[in-house]
């Protein structure tokens, strides 16, 4: 009988999730800033301006305050957060270009995220403030415009936009929380970068949305 083939994404779903089961621990969830519902059943995860609420048995992860499933691609960063063996606060923001890691992503980071963000939500500062509030963030001065968000409880993202002038156009820049690689890799780092501009879009982390 021939199987049915997998989705890599759910691969990886399936992995992550088999990391957190096997490597349980109640007292590292709480330094992730997770919460355990209905007797340690179910962990409860703050995200951006939702909440992922994950059962491990069965398992599902559904987004609140709906009620629905989550996005492939959500459930995989919140798993492996959630798997994170060493989790160190944020004590500073780096570019990608400071992670050593990162620095054979600049052109997919520049395409994915930076581009990306200033031809949608970053292309006036007046769209960039009505999304960042959206999300929970409260933009701070004039050029550049800062926005600093919580995406998981220890990780976070600087969104700023230059005005640009005769010379150069506006710009966007985003940073990340220099504990990232205590959470998960590079690559995760990336793909939730490009998860919160989709949120700045106005997606949701509900699947198909």
């Amino acid at each position: 009988m021939r199987l049915p083939k997998r989705d890599h994404y759910e691969l990886a779903r399936d992995a992550a999730l088999r990391r957190l089961r096997e490597g349980w621990d109640a007292d590292r969830l709480s330094a992730l800033q997770a919460r355990l519902l209905d007797e340690g059943r179910t962990v409860a995860l703050p995200v951006l301006c939702w909440r992922l609420e994950v059962c491990l048995e069965p398992y599902a992860m559904r987004v609140l305050p709906d009620g629905r499933e989550a996005g492939i691609t959500w459930q995989i960063l919140a798993l492996n957060y959630l798997g994170a063996g060493q989790p160190a606060p944020p004590r500073g923001l780096r570019s990608l270009a400071d992670f050593a890691e990162g620095r054979g992503y600049e052109k997919a980071f520049e395409g994915r995220v930076i581009g990306r963000l200033s031809r949608t939500a970053g292309r006036d500062r007046e769209s960039l403030a009505r999304a960042a509030g959206r999300l929970g963030a409260v933009p701070t001065g004039h050029d550049p415009m800062r926005c600093m968000f919580r995406f998981f409880p220890l990780l976070e993202f600087q969104v700023s936009r230059y005005e640009g002038d005769e010379d150069f156009p506006a710009s966007c820049s985003v940073l990340f929380s220099d504990n990232l690689l205590s959470l998960f890799s590079m690559e995760d780092g990336i793909v939730a970068a490009e998860r919160l501009v989709a949120a700045l879009e106005g997606k949701t982390p509900v699947a198909g949305k």
